[in-house]
């Protein structure tokens, strides 16, 4: 009797980890790059601020 591998429901511990490895992979692209950028944003919003105040 062979099992048929085709009709199972649900998913196996293999692909739930290959799909968390890929979106912790991307999380890690991610988030320095915006971590960054809001320190880049911050840092122009502080000059104009300077910039209108007249310092």
């Amino acid at each position: 009797m062979t099992k048929n591998y085709w009709n199972k429901k649900g998913f196996t511990m293999i692909e739930m980890m290959i799909v968390l490895l890929i979106i912790t992979v991307l999380l890690l692209i991610a988030v320095p790059n915006m971590v960054t950028n809001n320190n880049v944003a911050q840092s122009k919003g502080c000059d104009a601020t300077i910039h209108i105040i007249g310092v």
